[in-house]
């Protein structure tokens, strides 16, 4: 998905379900995709993550 987009949807996520997500570009490719702080950590992404909402 685009990066704008994905941004738009990791807030609306945020908005309703009240966790941290983050937009992370995909390794071989101008795409993008939203993951939840689990997935991030899991799969060490921190390297693509390009947009982050966090909870405190």
């Amino acid at each position: 998905m685009m990066k704008q987009y994905a941004i738009d949807l990791a807030k609306k996520l945020y908005r309703e379900h009240d966790r941290s997500y983050f937009v992370v570009q995909e390794e071989d490719a101008e795409s993008y995709r939203v993951v939840d702080k689990a997935e991030k950590e899991e799969k060490q992404l921190n390297r693509y993550v390009v947009f982050s909402i966090e909870v405190d």
